[in-house]
């Protein structure tokens, strides 16, 4: 069975726009129309999205990001990463618990999950210093809404909060960055950014 990797775009572009067309969601993640469609009738029958007349709008976002990380933990249990020990960099994106790092939330980025464009460039992030990361290569779509905080990037806090969840994150440090980032628009940086 593939991972639903695919899948994991609606949800990105969804996120980020909050509201809008199956039809823009088609040409947004490069999928054809049927199944994103499809995709949204899931996400609806689950309570999450509301479709009036193709316009979808997420209604709870919370368990739309708990949907998200059970798909995100079978993407990740067919998918297997490439540990690599480096320093976190511009180049890459980080998520989980390495981007709570990022805001302060955890002292270490070790473990974390950092997301490359191309396969390739793993050989250049190699390091004898630095932290231990989950890498994967898997898609590159999600570099399209990567956002710049204190100096690095990182993905949509959907997809973060999704890969929390799946890497096994604690429940009240779940809830608590969720209501720190979902409550300042859920697309955007969390309170003093900077």
């Amino acid at each position: 069975m593939r991972p639903p990797t695919r899948r994991e775009r609606v949800y990105l572009s969804l996120w980020e726009l909050g509201k809008g067309r199956i039809v823009q969601l088609a040409e947004i993640t490069e999928l054809k129309y049927p199944y994103v469609h499809r995709e949204i009738r899931r996400l609806e029958k689950e309570g999450v999205v509301i479709n009036n007349a193709g316009t979808v709008e997420i209604v709870d976002r919370k368990a739309f990001v708990m949907l998200w990380s059970e798909d995100k933990r079978a993407i990740f249990e067919r998918v297997r990463p490439v540990r690599v020990k480096m320093m976190p960099s511009t180049g890459v994106l980080l998520s989980g618990s390495a981007a709570l790092w990022v805001i302060g939330k955890v002292l270490s980025p070790s473990g974390g999950i950092v997301y490359l464009e191309k396969p390739d460039d793993i050989s250049k992030l190699r390091s004898r210093r630095g932290y231990t990361f989950s890498v994967y290569t898997y898609d590159d779509f999600a570099f399209r809404f990567a956002k710049e905080l204190r100096g690095f990037r990182i993905p949509p806090w959907g997809m973060v909060l999704a890969d929390l969840l799946a890497q096994g994150m604690y429940t009240r440090l779940f809830d608590e960055v969720f209501k720190e980032v979902v409550g300042n628009g859920g697309g955007q940086n969390p309170k003093n950014p900077e």
